[in-house]
This record gives C-alpha cells, sequence and structure tokens, in this order.
C-alpha cells in the first residue's frame, strides 16, 4: 500500500470514529428511552407493547442485558417458550454473572420443552451461583426432583390414554365438569374465551386472546363424542360482563357453583355464585354471591406501607354430589401460601367459615382446581408445588378432610410439561376430563379425554378360574361369558375383561394383590349369576389359584318370580320406602341380564270390587315400571299386567298379614331375544 492510500485510509479510520462517537450517544439514548417504555408496560403486564420495545432496545443494543433477559420473560408469559429461550441464553451469553436468576428461568424453559437433561444442568447451574438456601434454591430443588418424577414416568408405559375433545377451539376452553338433570339430556360444561358472537370480545394484554370467560355446555353423547352445538349459559343470568366459570353441580343437577372475577362483588378477584335450577321453567335463576364464603385479606396500596381490606380472590369450587360440601381455591390469609384448596360444610342455607385442607396437600406454592369422585375417596388436584414434570401438574390422594394420603403424581401422559389442570372423573375414576396448554390442540388452553389403560400383566401369580355350571344339573354350561369386575369404592365398580368360554365353560382371570373383584356369569337362556373374589392380604410370593365355579339359573318362561317384600298399604298404589331395596334387586337383575324381557304382574287382597281392584292392581304393576324406567331400564323391555284380586295366595284372609301377603308384585320372564 503506498503511503498516499495508508494517508487516505488513515483519514477514512479517524473519520468513521468522529462520526461514531457522534451517532452512538444518540442512539444510547434512543434505546434508553425504548428501555424506559418497554419496563413501564412490563410492569403492567402489557407483554406485546413491552415486546415491541424490548426488541427496539436490542435492535439498538444488541448487548443489553436487560433487553434481553426481560424479553426471555416475555416471550415465556406469552407460551412462545422457544424464543424465551433463545433470550434467556443471550442474556446469560452476554454477561454470565449478571443475574444468577436466568439460570432457574433457563432451567423452568427446558423443562417446557420436555429437555429434562438440559434443564437438571440450568437448575444445578443456579444452586452453584445462588448459594442462598432461600425460597428460589428451594424452587430450583423441587423442580430437579419433578425432572426425576418425569424422566422415570416417561421411560414406562402410559397408564391413560388420551385426546382433545372435539369442541375445542382456537381460544382459551378449560376447567370441564358434569352436569345430569336426569330426564333431561348429560352436559359437560366448561370455560371458554372464545369470540361472542355478537358484540367485541376484549383481547387479553398478556396473550393477545379474548379477555373474559363464559361458560358453555355441550351434550355429552358417549365418552368422548359430543353434539356439534355449543350453548352458551343464559347472559347476566349467570354469564356477565367479567370473566366467569368455571362451575360444579350438584349431583341433582338442580344447584350450580361457579365464579365471576372483577365483578362488583370483588372487582379485583373472583368470588363464588350460585344459582339454582327451576325444572317447571327448565331455566337457571339469577345469580347470587355465596356471602358465606368470601374472605378478606390485607394488601399493602402505597410505598408508605398503607394497607387496605379487600375481598380475597375465591375461585374454582367443586361441590360434592350430596351438596353438603364445598372445595375451592383461594389466596385468603391462614394458607400455606399463594392459592390453597380450602373447604367448607354446609350449615343450614349457609356454609361453616372455610378451613385449610392442610399441609398434605398444600404448598408455598399455588394449588387449583379440586375434585372429588363419585366414590368420595379421593381428592383429585393440581398442583405448582410438588415437584412434577412442569407448570401444574395433575395429582391425587387417597382419604377424607383430615386424612388425606400423600399426592400420587398422574403420570405421563396426564401431565406433560406444560400447565395440566382441572380434571374431572367417572366411571370408577377410569375416565376423565381435564385441561391443559400443551402443543397438539387448536388453542392456547384446551380440554382433553382420559380413559385409564388396564394391562394385562406378562407373568401373573394370582388368578381366579372356574367352570360356568348349570345350577340344577351342575354340568357346564357350552360357550358362556365371565366379566370380571373390580370395586373401586364400596359399591363402585369398573369393568376389567370379558372372557368367552369353550365348550369346557372354563375361564380364567389374572387378579393383583390387595384388591377386590366380582366376577360375573352370563349365557344364552340362563339368568346372570355373580361371585366375589379378594386378594386383600395375599403377599406371598407365589402362584395362587382361586378356584370359582358359577351355577346359573335356566330361564324359564313359565315360572313366576315374587319381589319379596313389594308390598302396598291398604287402597294405595304408591312405593313403601321398604320396597326399594328389593326393587333395586330386580334393577341389577335386569342390568346384568341385557337381553330379557319382563312382565310385572300386580294383585290385590280381596277388599273392594273386582273391577275396582283391578285399576288398582294396574296402578302398582305402573308404580313398578316408573320406577325401573327412572333407573335406566329401558321401557321397551317391560310390560304389565294387573291381576286384581283374581290370583289370592291366602284365602279366605284371616288376619291384616293375609291381606297383605296377598298385595304383591311378581315377574315373569318373556322373552331372551331384546336387542
Amino acid at each position: 500500500m503506498t503511503p498516499y492510500r495508508l494517508l487516505r485510509l488513515s483519514i477514512y479510520v479517524l473519520w468513521l470514529l468522529m462520526v461514531s462517537a457522534l451517532i452512538l450517544p444518540a442512539q444510547s439514548s434512543k434505546a434508553a428511552k425504548n428501555l424506559s417504555k418497554a419496563e413501564q408496560y412490563f410492569r403492567v403486564f402489557d407483554m406485546v407493547n413491552a415486546d415491541k420495545y424490548y426488541q427496539a432496545v436490542l435492535a439498538e443494543d444488541p448487548n443489553n442485558f436487560q433487553a434481553a433477559y426481560q424479553l426471555g420473560r416475555v416471550k415465556y408469559y406469552l407460551k412462545d417458550y422457544r424464543e424465551a429461550l433463545r433470550w434467556y441464553r443471550k442474556a446469560s451469553e452476554i454477561d454470565a454473572s449478571r443475574n444468577d436468576t436466568v439460570y432457574l428461568r433457563l432451567g423452568l424453559t427446558y423443562k417446557l420443552l420436555d429437555n429434562y437433561r438440559k434443564a437438571r444442568e440450568s437448575f444445578e447451574e443456579f444452586k452453584q451461583r445462588h448459594k442462598v438456601k432461600d425460597e428460589l434454591y428451594e424452587r430450583a430443588e423441587l423442580e430437579i426432583k419433578g425432572c426425576d418424577i418425569a424422566e422415570a414416568s416417561l421411560a414406562g408405559r402410559p397408564n391413560y390414554r388420551v385426546k382433545p375433545v372435539s369442541f375445542n377451539t382456537s381460544a382459551g376452553d378449560r376447567f370441564p365438569s358434569y352436569l345430569d338433570q336426569r330426564q333431561e339430556d348429560v352436559f359437560l360444561t366448561f370455560a371458554s374465551e372464545r369470540p361472542l358472537a355478537k358484540g367485541k370480545s376484549k383481547r387479553n394484554a398478556v396473550t393477545g386472546e379474548p379477555k373474559d370467560a363464559d361458560i358453555y355446555s355441550v351434550v355429552k353423547e358417549n365418552d368422548s363424542t359430543f353434539a356439534a352445538e355449543v350453548e352458551r349459559f343464559p347472559y347476566k343470568i349467570i354469564n356477565t360482563l367479567g370473566n366467569d366459570g368455571p362451575a360444579t353441580f350438584t349431583g341433582d343437577g338442580l344447584t350450580m357453583y361457579f365464579t365471576i372475577c372483577n365483578s362488583k362483588f370483588n372487582r379485583d378477584g373472583c368470588s363464588v355464585f350460585e344459582s339454582k335450577y327451576n325444572p317447571a321453567r327448565k331455566a337457571w335463576d339469577k345469580a347470587v354471591p355465596v356471602e358465606s364464603l368470601a374472605g378478606k385479606k390485607e394488601v399493602i396500596v402505597n410505598s408508605r406501607g398503607k394497607t387496605k381490606l379487600l375481598p380475597t380472590d375465591d375461585r374454582q369450587p367443586f361441590v360434592t354430589r350430596d351438596g353438603r360440601t364445598i372445595y375451592f381455591v383461594s389466596d385468603r390469609p391462614g394458607g400455606e401460601g399463594g392459592f390453597d384448596i380450602w373447604f367448607s360444610r354446609r350449615i343450614g342455607a349457609g356454609w361453616s367459615t372455610p378451613e385449610n385442607l392442610g399441609t398434605t396437600v398444600n404448598t408455598s406454592f399455588d394449588e387449583s382446581s379440586p375434585f372429588i369422585n363419585i366414590a368420595g375417596n379421593r381428592l383429585y388436584f393440581a398442583s405448582e408445588g410438588l415437584g412434577g414434570f412442569g407448570g401444574f401438574d395433575l395429582y391425587y390422594a387417597d382419604g377424607g378432610i383430615g386424612n388425606f394420603g400423600e399426592p400420587i403424581n398422574l403420570g405421563a401422559p396426564m401431565n406433560s410439561s406444560y400447565n395440566d389442570f382441572g380434571s374431572i372423573w367417572m366411571e370408577g375414576d377410569s375416565v376423565g376430563y381435564f385441561t391443559s396448554d400443551r402443543p397438539g390442540g387448536p388453542g392456547s388452553n384446551d380440554i382433553y379425554y382420559a380413559r385409564k389403560i388396564y394391562y394385562a400383566p406378562e407373568k401373573y401369580e394370582i388368578a381366579v378360574k372356574g367352570v360356568i355350571r348349570d345350577k340344577e344339573t351342575k354340568q357346564p354350561v357350552e360357550f358362556a361369558t365371565a366379566i370380571l369386575y373390580e370395586y373401586t369404592g364400596e359399591n363402585s365398580l369398573i369393568t376389567l375383561d370379558t372372557f368367552s368360554t369353550d365348550q369346557s365353560a372354563r375361564y380364567e382371570f389374572p387378579l393383583e394383590s390387595g384388591k377386590r373383584y366380582k366376577v360375573l356369569g352370563n349365557a344364552r337362556e340362563y339368568l346372570a349369576n355373580e361371585e366375589e373374589v379378594s386378594t386383600e392380604g395375599i403377599t406371598e410370593n407365589k402362584e395362587i389359584v382361586k378356584n370359582i365355579d358359577i351355577e346359573l339359573e335356566a330361564i324359564s318362561f313359565d315360572t313366576v318370580y315374587t319381589i319379596q317384600n313389594i308390598y302396598y298399604d291398604f287402597d294405595e298404589y304408591y312405593l313403601r320406602p321398604d320396597a326399594l331395596t328389593e326393587l333395586r334387586k330386580l334393577v341389577k337383575i335386569l342390568n346384568d341380564n341385557p337381553q330379557i324381557m319382563i312382565q310385572l304382574g300386580s294383585h290385590t287382597d280381596s277388599n273392594g270390587t273386582v273391577e275396582y281392584n283391578k285399576v288398582l292392581s294396574d296402578n302398582r304393576a305402573k308404580a313398578v315400571i316408573r320406577f325401573l324406567a327412572d333407573n335406566n331400564i329401558n321401557p321397551a323391555r317391560l310390560s304389565w299386567f294387573g291381576f286384581g284380586e283374581s290370583q289370592l295366595l291366602i284365602y279366605p284372609e284371616l288376619s291384616d298379614a293375609d291381606e297383605q301377603a296377598n298385595r304383591r308384585t311378581e315377574f315373569r320372564i318373556t322373552s331372551i331375544d331384546f336387542q
């Protein structure tokens, strides 16, 4: 290079340095202004605008640690976890020692993205740098425990099959609940942020989605299919301009509890409301706040430490089927921290003072969405504080108030590295629905269907086997069917397996120790029969075989079966309470033998005229028909006949006991071909 060209280059470089010296302060000033605006938006949780201004800062100043770190937090709030990971990593590369919390956030983000190895490394890095054993240090230890739980669960066989339900939308759908109004349809209700058909929906500054949820319902056709039409609960009766839901219902479907957030009753949180269903109008009454569940909390309102008494944030209620106990989530004083699960018992027209469910279930982090199963012996809930896959995980704890056992993680795929919560269960806890924000659904939150998977052991050491026999001849009944049930509560059953026999009529089922089972035998032209078998107390590690034969009674079209104790008061046809036990046995016979059709016959004593007694016996037979139909027996399987006084068992009637013996109901089998 010539001296002249070298001189020209030197002058050019000097000019660049002078221009840079003039420009950089302007750029720095612009970046500072954008950073200030971004922080203002971040403080009020306007993540959309915060995102825009942090991006502007980094365009001016690519090595700005604060902007990169905060942009990671913004992307995390917006659920763009891959971008959150990129900016957290960028922040740690800009200055590895500036803020050790970035490693905790890196771990949480890796965990959400299913990378448990990198998550564990980040949590360990945070512990090494942080050193102080405070709440953040404990959180890192809890998350490491969760990584271990997740990896162990993912390495095993899944316990459930899950899939999104058909009525999810691109908006948030969450918190399913079960509503059965007996003679009407069976529904799933849920909360949804889907846009209204009319009117403009407000948008959430954090997610960009419609801001407020409403309560909707959909007809449940079977476990996993639903009607195409989704209905919104009535506006101003249930739904409001605030954030509404989720809902819960008593077992009779006539009382509803749900939450309204940001209402006149509680402008800064949620409160529990109640509504009654009017069967005559087929409509819900206007909701009213449940004031006996409302609490108060002291909140600091300014920098000088001034406090103000505000309503507590009470949400996600669950009422037991009998309507006697209500569970809900609250941030009221006296809990373990964050949102805890509380409960209250019905006292007259109100509720008792809410009590905390205790430290077995509640943690210093947030708990969510309590649900008690139909048997009443298991609590399902979600928690951030027990160490799990990531975010909220689903758990269950067996027992009851005051003696719940250690919570058990439901494992994969019920739980994911995202947030899983709001589960409900039915059919012996084998079928459920829950909410998750995992990828794979159309919206930010979606409702999923779950069914428990029952695996046949590859090698079993306990079995029940036997022969299905004719009760009278004791000979094998060829080509019979044996069905294995497991007791999940005192009287709750789930179907485990079905065995179709050959000419030998032999069946065999593998069993597990510590459980109660029922084996039901059935065959064409026979009435079903059952035997119970228990493996409770079996601890020996050897093959144990229980031989149980099942004897079936051949169906006779000529046989009249008397329903014991179905008696009537004089001149009456209503069913007495002492009849219900026997009638439930008839319901069981019809459920166990779905192919049979029967004719019910009712009889009177000899008091009254022949014509009057014929009408009275007709009415008595129809009362039994109505009871069976109300208990889900198809009326097409039932016929009836009133015999009046034409077939007296005792004549002449010499006492009240003789007359009552004649006031009876019987049935005979008319067909075994009902489809």
